[in-house]
């Protein structure tokens, strides 16, 4: 069973893909912001496959807590996700040309994130 890191501020959102995630037999752990998921990265008994974070949430930004989580994991696949288009936001833009990363814009069909979440989770990275 591949494992998630679902990171989403957004309590509903967060509630509502983990329950799409599981549906679609994948093992998620949930972190509502960067420290939390952070931690939860640490304590994991079984390796994380993928992490899916939001971009823009407070403390630590999405591409912060990648940054930190690849020191330690540099091959993790990453979907970022985010409902703001900022062209300024050159963080977001460096980390989308690391391999093994993609970017969903919020608002998304949940079909488009399970096509997402499953092909880089077949993608070599």
């Amino acid at each position: 069973m591949k494992s998630i890191l679902l990171v989403e501020d957004e309590d509903m959102l967060r509630g509502l893909i983990r329950e799409l995630l599981e549906i679609k037999g994948f093992a998620v752990l949930e972190a509502s912001q960067g420290m939390e998921a952070l931690e939860l990265m640490r304590a994991a008994e079984n390796p994380v496959d993928l992490v899916l974070t939001d971009v823009v949430m407070p403390h630590m930004s999405g591409s912060e807590l990648v940054e930190r989580l690849r020191e330690d994991h540099p091959a993790l696949r990453v979907i970022f996700m985010s409902g703001y288009t900022g062209a300024n936001n050159t963080a977001i833009h460096k980390s989308l040309e690391l391999p093994g990363v993609a970017f969903l814009q919020k608002p998304f069909r949940l079909n488009a994130l399970i096509s997402a979440v499953e092909d880089l989770l077949q993608r070599t990275v």
